[in-house]
């Protein structure tokens, strides 16, 4: 039995090598050739801007150095003044001219293998969210679009979450209702009103009473999270947790 585990490692270990040799590693961002043992090239890595340090306790936002990390309750002046549909969100880096370009070719340029990348740094990121978390569902995206773009790219991300943390993942529990116009380009008020009433819950069962993490690729005014949520809760969901790739610098919600 031990020969014949070595021998698949083996093997195993031989094919990787012929996979990196015919398919090498490329950074996400520069396309330089790195190890598998990997994520990305020093270079780009330094260029990234990890959200660190101390951070709210409900959206994730940095708080000043200052402030104790420990504290679990600590809040920022946007939490401490009004409560989100959600209740908790966190980000691995800013949404920058430099994470833009990776983010628009995973969702846009076929490069779903940047996953792998991004998943990395997400379960550093929203490791104090998981333990508490019942099932995993993405953001959904609405059929025509989903059709025309052949992925939803929140979708690749919450089901490698889920398995990688061992919870259970759902694509069409949560699913958008109708087909709104793309936010980006929108203000606060024109994004609330352009998801307004868009998410809807199927199997309401699957969902009643439990914590759910729901994935996206950014956060910028958190019109769609607080939407889904919106929907989620109405339809039994105990609690409703929001990891992203990135999120807004600027656009504070």
């Amino acid at each position: 039995m031990r020969n014949t585990s070595k021998l698949t490692a083996f093997f195993k270990k031989q094919i990787l090598n012929l996979i990196d040799f015919l398919f090498p590693p490329q950074c996400p961002y520069c396309d330089a050739v790195i190890q598998r043992s990997q994520i990305m090239c020093d270079t780009c890595f330094h260029k990234i801007h990890f959200i660190t340090g101390p951070i709210c306790a409900r959206c994730g936002w940095p708080l000043p150095i200052t402030a104790v990390e420990s504290d679990e309750k600590m809040l920022c002046a946007k939490c401490l003044k009004k409560r989100k549909k959600y209740d908790k969100a966190r980000a691995v880096f800013f949404y920058d001219t430099f994470s833009r370009f990776a983010i628009l070719k995973f969702k846009n340029a076929d490069r779903t293998d940047l996953r792998r990348f991004f998943v990395h740094y997400m379960l550093q990121a929203g490791q104090d969210l998981f333990e508490k978390t019942d099932i995993v569902l993405p953001v959904p995206m609405y059929w025509t679009r989903k059709a025309k773009r052949k992925y939803n790219q929140a979708a690749i991300l919450a089901e490698e979450i889920a398995r990688k943390i061992h919870k259970p993942y759902a694509a069409n529990i949560l699913v958008k209702v109708r087909n709104t116009h793309s936010q980006e380009n929108k203000s606060g008020l024109e994004r609330i009103k352009n998801v307004r009433n868009a998410f809807d819950v199927k199997h309401k069962e699957q969902i009643f009473g439990k914590i759910i993490l729901l994935i996206d690729d950014v956060l910028t005014t958190g019109s769609t999270a607080q939407a889904c949520a919106k929907a989620l809760k109405k339809n039994g969901a105990k609690a409703v947790y929001v990891l992203t790739i990135a999120r807004s610098r600027h656009n504070r919600y």
